[in-house]
């Protein structure tokens, strides 16, 4: 009994260790394009604040895949979560578009709140 006891711990002791092994964000760092290789100059802006990190994470969660789309125009910003970066399209509709930086065919739609365009800085002018 004692070793059932003891599988069973070890297997829930792994899984919570694998459960909070996730990288909790604590900055996200966004930057606008010129095209997709070259970055805007004094544009760099790094983003903490706690609410405002999680509006921008839940909201690219949120994105539907759109489809694979030969495209040519240049995003405007590249946004940069732990490892992953982004390509994103943002106008001054309530849709934005994204693209994983490594498949940068590949569309997913976002619901560009106006939360989410204060979160990133978007200016209301553009």
């Amino acid at each position: 009994m004692n070793i059932k006891k003891g599988i069973i711990l070890m297997i829930c002791s792994l899984w919570l260790v694998a459960c909070n092994d996730t990288k909790e964000t604590t900055t996200i760092e966004i930057q606008e394009l010129i095209n997709f290789e070259d970055v805007r100059p004094d544009t760099f802006q790094t983003i903490s604040d706690a609410k405002d990190i999680k509006i921008i994470e839940k909201t690219i969660k949120k994105a539907r895949e759109f489809g694979e789309v030969d495209n040519e125009i240049v995003p405007q910003y590249k946004i940069k979560i732990n490892d992953d970066e982004y390509y994103l399209w943002i106008d001054q509709t309530v849709t934005g578009t994204i693209a994983n930086v490594n498949e940068r065919n590949m569309f997913y739609n976002i619901l560009a709140t106006d939360e989410f365009k204060e979160a990133i800085h978007y200016p209301n002018d553009k």
